[in-house]
């Protein structure tokens, strides 16, 4: 059977018409996907969950949450039921979720006003997500904690000559240790909580009437909003050669210039919706500094091997040491002392 017949297959569970073509979707990982055309538009996504790697219990909480986002104004993806009334299909030892697809424009870099948007709706996303309550929550622990990173950096680099030719791994694993030592996991349970999206960049949005549309919210949970905070400067409010395509996993990590003005812009736009606390932006810079080397640690697991080494050098001190200059303005731009 091949794909496109395997996908008809698992639509056949689904009451949704005369299907009058299927296009399958190349993704960063080995899941199948594919968008449904019905009377010659696109109307359908569906999403190949991999039940190997997928707690039944947590695509049930996305599936509630999609649809307590969608009826409060929060653009998700919504989940069509099959023919017994449920939202998650098996098929073939897999789960598969379908939902109403949704069309929107990519974030542009040099939008002021997608700037704006991508801040204020992420407060609306935090402020918004406050209101949900369900029994069950994802077991997740801290996201981007230190330790896994130091041994990405620590199993690639294990000799000195491989040490020689990195010499920023020091300062690495410096800002590593830093982190470590000042953003302990009881600090970063005691900042405020709600729940993020978790894995904020450009691939996970489209804007939409001025709106902004979140999806994959495999990675929502209750953690310290920081974590959005710093997604959101990291790749919305720097500055960038080119465009970011989120299907290459060099161009979604690729090095970049925190701005200023940019980070400011977003920033004031969240807080238009919610506020940050004074305590928050003494920790948001420890926030960026992990996250942009963690984005490198985790994507070197997802290049060639033989590339492994240059792709996690490349240009990696550059977000790090704009970062210093950010803090500062945000102390004078927000009154923190």
């Amino acid at each position: 059977m091949d794909q496109i017949d395997y996908f008809y297959s698992i639509l056949n569970n689904y009451n949704i018409g005369k299907i009058s073509s299927i296009t399958s979707q190349e993704s960063g990982t080995k899941n199948k996907s594919c968008e449904i055309w019905i009377e010659g538009r696109k109307k359908y996504f569906l999403r190949e969950k991999d039940s190997s790697t997928t707690v039944l219990k947590d695509l049930e909480y996305d599936h509630s949450l999609m649809e307590y986002f969608s009826s409060n104004e929060i653009v998700t993806p919504s989940p069509v039921s099959n023919l017994n009334g449920e939202t998650i299909t098996e098929f073939s030892g897999n789960y598969y979720e379908l939902t109403k697809y949704i069309d929107g424009k990519p974030f542009i870099r040099d939008s002021e006003e997608h700037l704006m948007i991508a801040g204020r709706d992420l407060g609306r996303f935090h402020l918004i997500g406050t209101g949900f309550q369900r029994d069950y929550s994802k077991p997740f622990g801290r996201i981007d904690p230190p330790g896994p990173a130091r041994d990405v950096f620590n199993d690639l680099f294990t000799n000195d000559n491989s040490k020689s030719e990195f010499p920023e791994l020091e300062y690495i694993l410096y800002e590593l240790d830093l982190i470590e030592n000042d953003l302990t996991d009881e600090i970063y349970r005691s900042l405020p909580q709600v729940l993020i999206h978790g894995d904020f960049h450009p691939g996970n949005v489209k804007y939409i009437d001025g709106s902004l549309a979140f999806f994959d919210l495999d990675w929502v949970s209750i953690q310290p909003r920081l974590q959005d905070l710093a997604y959101g400067i990291l790749f919305f409010a720097s500055d960038r050669r080119e465009n970011i395509d989120p299907s290459d996993i060099y161009s979604l990590t690729a090095s970049c210039t925190l701005s200023i003005k940019k980070s400011l812009e977003f920033i004031s736009a969240y807080n238009s919706i919610i506020q940050l606390e004074s305590k928050e932006f003494h920790y948001l810079p420890y926030f960026i500094k992990i996250a942009w080397i963690c984005c490198r640690a985790d994507g070197s697991k997802k290049v060639p091997t033989n590339d492994r080494k240059t792709y996690i050098k490349k240009d990696i001190l550059i977000p790090i040491e704009s970062v210093d200059e950010l803090t500062d303005e945000l102390r004078k731009n927000f009154n923190i002392y």
